[in-house]
């Protein structure tokens, strides 16, 4: 039996739309608040309002809050609960044998990702 000859078609593509064919439309949508504050809550307890949007601010920058906690002694953050006095604190410290060892096996686990995705056969 005879094979068919294959031949080679070139395609001139002219954008991006051209490259994957659409199947439909997906909208991954997220409500804005125009108004906002930001909580933090232990358990289920009543939140803690702890920032908050103001109208009377720059409204060219989207509103956000960023946490920088430095590697220095006494760099933290914390947070205390007016119903229940409960405190969270996230903090900077010296890094221990528990630290040393969570360090060690992480970089263990991504080594082993690593490779078990070059050693993997076609």
């Amino acid at each position: 039996m005879a094979k068919a000859k294959k031949t080679k078609k070139e395609v001139k593509i002219k954008d991006q739309s051209e490259q994957i064919p659409q199947l439909g439309n997906i909208t991954i949508s997220q409500k804005r608040y125009a108004e906002c504050e930001w909580c933090f809550q232990f358990d289920e307890d009543v939140p803690q309002i702890f920032a908050w949007t103001d109208p009377e601010m720059n409204r060219d920058e989207n509103p956000k809050v960023i946490f920088e906690i430095t590697n220095v002694e006494n760099s933290y953050i914390s947070f205390t609960s007016t119903e229940t006095g409960k405190t969270f604190k996230i903090f900077a410290r010296e890094l221990t044998k528990d630290g040393e060892a969570m360090r060690g096996k992480q970089k263990e686990a991504f080594k082993n990702l690593k490779n078990g995705s070059e050693n993997k056969e076609a």
